[in-house]
């Protein structure tokens, strides 16, 4: 009888153990998850209100070009150029942008944002075709991966420097959302585009 019950209490014991070590790790799983993201914006602006939008901004880690693309995820030969967008959002001293050719494409860093919609703007210049279009997409991501990408459409540019449309501000994140990525990329092969100083209004205040 006693050899049974020691038995079992070391039964026991091992099934306590491996539970516990479960637990740890599926906690470090959620940690790290939720912590991919960082969730520490910079001081919010208002970069675009001479074009009548007063929401609140703040610039995107590595959106001004100035430090290479600290962040980010480019290919396709998206590439930092000397020249930056001429009206200077973020810095007088600014002399930087993010040069996008036929087949580039640029993935902003992870960065949080709440269950309403993200919404994004961006200085952009299309030296190229006058119907070329650049897209937008979004990654929408939560503590366990990916839950959605969606498309935050295309616009048209030309070779002056001049503000996006307002992307995604009619787009719900899914449930679950805690942080997204933006993906830019030329539509067509006509184009030859340029963007810069990119900034998030993750909360949509106005």
């Amino acid at each position: 009888m006693a050899a049974h019950l020691s038995a079992a209490r070391g039964r026991l014991s091992v099934l306590l153990l491996i539970s516990a070590i479960l637990a740890a790790l599926a906690a470090t799983s959620v940690s790290s998850a939720a912590t991919s993201s960082s969730c520490n914006y910079g001081a919010s602006s208002h970069p675009f209100a001479s074009w009548g939008d007063i929401s609140s901004y703040t610039l995107v880690p590595g959106a001004s070009f100035e430090s290479g693309a600290p962040g980010w995820t480019v290919s396709g030969g998206a590439k930092v150029v000397s020249g930056n967008e001429s009206y200077f959002a973020n810095s007088r001293s600014d002399s930087h942008s993010l040069s996008l050719p036929t087949g580039s494409s640029a993935t902003t860093p992870t960065f949080c944002v709440s269950l309403t919609r993200p919404t994004i703007r961006l200085f952009v210049s299309n030296g190229g075709s006058s119907t070329s279009k650049l897209r937008v997409k979004v990654v929408f991501r939560g503590l366990l991966g990916v839950l959605g990408i969606l498309d935050g459409g295309t616009f048209t540019a030309g070779p002056a420097w001049n503000p996006s449309p307002i992307m995604l501000a009619t787009l719900n994140a899914p449930l679950g959302t805690k942080s997204a990525q933006f993906v830019i990329t030329p539509a067509d092969s006509s184009g030859a585009w340029r963007i810069d100083d990119l900034y998030v209004d993750p909360w949509v205040n106005v």
